[in-house]
């Protein structure tokens, strides 16, 4: 679903019942959503032209709306393929650091997770931000138990990590997201974490085994000025 669409010149969401526009990326008719609960939208009439495209609500409007207007939901297509997808939010669009910031809020395979890495990085950095909490499985609740900043510190260009052990009953959410191509970061609870790295977990005195990993807790500034290229390189030494 699309929370933004062109009307009149203007990007943004339906203002009432009945509104219609058309899709910048495909074409298509757009027809607005105007629920009772949770947030304003626009629906393609013949299908989402993106198929990676997942029911939103106002986690992702909210972080959608600290970035401008331009950087919001950004249609890209492979040149080659002629596949198309919707990035959440594109900073620095065709500059050397241009950054795709992924939103993830419900479960996602780890084949999609891979899909979608390959489709953005082919041009792109690209970031993750997976929101955890404790609606319908036990992440959030795993993750609460398992954040401990005071067994193993490890101070590492001026940021200070915590490796941890993953304290629920099956270590595959935090083995995927270890695994990821992409920078991940977490929203927990109104804080932002970002996962170490491959290449940053051998500088913390990796490779961790099964279930072991390790977070760095960011404010929400330098969140942001990593997203738009600034303040980043010392989160991740050598990639």
């Amino acid at each position: 679903m699309m929370l933004y669409a062109w009307v009149d010149g203007v990007s943004r969401p339906p203002l009432s019942k009945g509104e219609r526009t058309t899709c910048r990326d495909c074409g298509g008719l757009l027809t607005s959503v105007v629920p009772v609960e949770n947030v304003r939208h626009w629906r393609h009439k013949a299908g989402d032209c993106d198929s990676w495209s997942e029911p939103e609500g106002p986690w992702h409007l909210g972080w959608k709306e600290q970035f401008d207007l331009e950087c919001r939901e950004i249609g890209l297509v492979d040149a080659l393929t002629g596949e198309r997808h919707r990035a959440d939010v594109l900073c620095g669009a065709g500059t050397p650091q241009a950054t795709v910031l992924e939103l993830q809020h419900s479960s996602i395979s780890a084949d999609e997770q891979r899909s979608r890495e390959n489709f953005y990085q082919q041009a792109h950095r690209m970031f993750w931000l997976v929101h955890i909490h404790s609606e319908a499985n036990f992440n959030g609740y795993s993750f609460g138990f398992s954040l401990d900043f005071g067994s193993r510190p490890v101070v590492l260009e001026g940021h200070t990590y915590g490796v941890m052990r993953w304290m629920g009953r099956s270590k595959q959410f935090i083995e995927k997201w270890k695994r990821a191509k992409a920078h991940v970061f977490f929203d927990y609870q109104g804080h932002v974490f970002y996962l170490a790295s491959e290449s940053v977990s051998l500088r913390l005195g990796g490779p961790f085994k099964k279930g072991e990993f390790a977070l760095c807790v960011l404010t929400h500034e330098q969140f942001m000025q990593a997203v738009k290229q600034r303040d980043f390189s010392t989160l991740r030494p050598n990639g």
